[in-house]
């Protein structure tokens, strides 16, 4: 069994670290591989992509390469990690990648996402919004040095977010009944909506976590997080989600 990271916006290091650490000591039997999506991290001398599909088709040529057709997996996706884990586990499913369980965190579901189709503002403006939303952290790009490096690559991201639905045109593609999912989700996050509508992505009954935090509840509330990842990929025992605002 393997799990695949799928991280949020911006991300240049493996944000899923401590989490490996974890599930390591907990599901040693447990493979995990934590994707960089082009212009990030390791892979941070090719282009950025402004395309949520070119990212996906991007790291699916890449995973068919390693994946083991007959191995089960399980995909965790962190904000725009969400979009594209929803996006890749189509991918793999209709070219017969036994995918079992999928974990959405602090993201708006795919078919809710609002399209967005006009040029990014300029760097100052970018970086408000992103702050009063609370999608960066405080002071990650104080240094004029850091949004030269940095920036590039998470307005790509939000570029690629903002237009996908011109491209999806708000379709909602479900999962088979077989596939379990969850979601993750921080109560105070104010860049997210519609989180209730995870449950048309499948007829099963979603599992729903909440947590008193924003955006980044994941390190807010990191033992607590970890705990419900953990306990749902080894046995998808959460608590049912009933739908509504998330309280």
């Amino acid at each position: 069994m393997k799990l695949i990271l799928l991280p949020y916006a911006g991300a240049h290091v493996n944000v899923f670290a401590e989490l490996q650490k974890q599930l390591q000591a907990s599901c040693p039997e447990l493979a995990v591989l934590s994707l960089e999506y082009p212009g990030h991290g390791r892979r941070f001398s090719e282009k950025p992509s402004g395309s949520i599909r070119d990212i996906t088709a991007d790291l699916f040529s890449l995973l068919k390469k390693s994946l083991d057709p007959q191995e089960e997996l399980i995909l965790l996706g962190y904000s725009m990690g969400s979009l594209i884990a929803y996006e890749l586990a189509h991918a793999l499913i209709e070219s017969g990648y036994p995918v079992i369980k999928l974990l959405f965190m602090a993201a708006t579901p795919p078919h809710r996402i609002e399209a967005v189709d006009e040029e990014e503002p300029d760097d100052d403006t970018l970086l408000e919004r992103c702050r009063i939303y609370g999608l960066i952290k405080e002071g990650q790009f104080a240094s004029q040095q850091m949004r030269q490096l940095f920036l590039p690559a998470l307005r790509s991201d939000i570029t690629a977010v903002n237009r996908y639905n011109l491209d999806n045109q708000y379709r909602c593609r479900r999962f088979d009944p077989a596939v379990q999912i969850a979601v993750f989700q921080g109560l105070e996050d104010r860049s997210v909506t519609a989180v209730q509508d995870w449950s048309d992505l499948s007829e099963r009954e979603i599992p729903y976590h909440t947590y008193p935090g924003g955006h980044f509840f994941y390190y807010e509330f990191q033992q607590q997080v970890y705990h419900h990842i953990i306990g749902f990929i080894t046995s998808g025992q959460t608590s049912p989600f009933k739908g509504g605002s998330g309280q």
